[in-house]
């Protein structure tokens, strides 16, 4: 087995839906697959186009937004390195439902649906995985749709505040401090709204000395109060 293939097979070990399969298999795949690379902001597919491969991602970043006639945005996810993109549609031979994009230097690894398919009818566990994947991108898209239903704009911004600064924040003498890293039309698209109202209400969370900003590096004083801000703002 050359470099490149061995280098191909450690990857798809990572992968979870090919976690199962012996070395001789993931060797047979990796004899099967092709890799390309993606600039940051090149199109890997859009939403409509038929979908003829599973693609893995192999490093980088891919963004996935489902976009409305209006032109505006929703992030669907962000997937990155060992991440799955097109499962469903490799089954059915549908087309994609959402436009992925790289967000910086990416590389996939592109296997044909048939070949896909294929491994799937040999080892039922791998078909098993697949299955476990998709349950997770349905739970996910049934709470995108709830928070989108029932939550005003204002409190899914303090919910993805909080969220990063429980996950991601650093205590400091000013309170929970993290760095937003997306810009206002990028929360935007996440949030299911426009750049205007995130701006707008970012102002006004800074106005109410709930939050901290300077440039993009954002302080919480105090997350229990901006916790009763985001179920008040629901």
């Amino acid at each position: 087995m050359g470099k490149t293939a061995t280098k191909v097979v450690g990857m798809l070990r990572r992968v979870p839906l090919f976690a199962e399969l012996s070395e001789a298999e993931l060797g047979a795949v990796a004899e099967r697959v092709t890799r390309g690379e993606h600039q940051a902001g090149a199109i890997i597919f859009g939403e409509g186009d038929s979908c003829r491969e599973l693609l893995i991602v192999e490093a980088g970043t891919v963004r996935l937004v489902k976009t409305a006639a209006s032109g505006r945005e929703q992030l669907i996810s962000i997937e990155r390195m060992g991440s799955t993109l097109a499962e469903a549609p490799v089954f059915d031979s549908g087309k994609y439902s959402v436009t992925a994009s790289a967000m910086e230097p990416t590389v996939l690894l592109r296997l044909s649906a048939e070949e896909f398919r294929k491994i799937c009818v040999r080892r039922p566990e791998v078909a098993m995985k697949v299955i476990k994947v998709l349950g997770h991108r349905v739970r996910h898209l049934d709470a995108l749709v709830e928070q989108l239903s029932f939550s005003t704009v204002r409190g899914r911004l303090i919910a993805f505040l909080l969220r990063l600064a429980e996950e991601q924040g650093t205590r400091t003498a000013q309170g929970l401090e993290f760095r937003l890293d997306e810009n206002n039309e990028e929360l935007a698209a996440r949030l299911g709204t426009v750049r205007e109202l995130i701006s707008r209400n970012l102002g006004r969370l800074y106005g109410e000395r709930l939050i901290h900003m300077r440039g993009r590096l954002v302080t919480v004083p105090d997350a229990a109060a901006l916790k009763k801000e985001a179920s008040e703002g629901s």
